[in-house]
């Protein structure tokens, strides 16, 4: 049956995505000055909603990319950032000491069962909806830990010169970049139930997900 034209659209839009992914995390020096550049201030705003949920204690920053967020949590707890990408960690041990940052990938985590309080990850990769990434977050928190995610943002108030930079966005994302709380269960796992919010920022809003780790074992893990 031949791709109808929408569904042609969503997998060029797809592939161009994974591509232009792929090459910010190889050359992850590109990374924050383009996040600037489209999304201006908001970018580093909805990051940071994820800090009211960081209390004291050990938290960990899953994809945690060039590890602009890791000196504010490093400010609530004992702060460790985890990368896949060697470029991301090369840029992030220029922020923060090299023992704050470990290279592995998340669904394989080196560390101790219930070993944070939080774990934490802002505008992860694809990594983060995959079952053996939620099993290992899930391992690695104590019972009665949060785990927190910014899964998006949206700019509803384009100004000035960045209106066009807007559209262009809106061509890049699709509907990822327009309204809506997403599925309660895109991140949905046994042992880590958890709610949606909605974050306001001065020009838009980031979608949050806050789960608590219950003590029962997850299921199939």
């Amino acid at each position: 049956m031949p791709m109808s034209d929408k569904r042609r659209t969503r997998e060029i839009r797809r592939r161009l995505q994974l591509w232009s992914f792929d090459q910010l995390y190889r050359h992850a020096w590109f990374y924050d000055p383009l996040s600037r550049l489209v999304f201006g201030d908001e970018w580093h705003r909805w990051r940071q909603a994820v800090l009211p949920f960081v209390g004291p204690g050990r938290v960990l920053d899953l994809g945690c990319g060039t590890g602009a967020l890791l000196p504010e949590l490093h400010e609530r707890a004992i702060a460790i950032g985890v990368d896949r990408s060697p470029s991301m960690l090369r840029v992030a041990s220029r922020r923060v000491r090299r023992g704050w940052l470990v290279r592995a990938a998340a669904g394989a985590l080196p560390f101790r069962d219930a070993a944070f309080t939080t774990v934490v990850s802002t505008f992860p990769a694809p990594f983060i909806l995959e079952r053996d990434t939620l099993a290992e977050v899930a391992r690695v928190l104590e019972p009665g830990g949060r785990f927190v995610v910014v899964l998006g943002g949206e700019i509803t108030d384009w100004q000035g010169w960045r209106r066009p930079v807007g559209v262009l966005a809106r061509l890049f994302y699709g509907d990822r970049v327009r309204g809506g709380t997403p599925s309660t269960d895109v991140l949905a796992y046994p042992a880590l139930p958890g709610v949606w919010h909605t974050v306001a920022t001065p020009r838009g809003h980031a979608h949050l997900w806050v789960a608590s780790r219950t003590d029962r074992p997850a299921a199939g893990g």
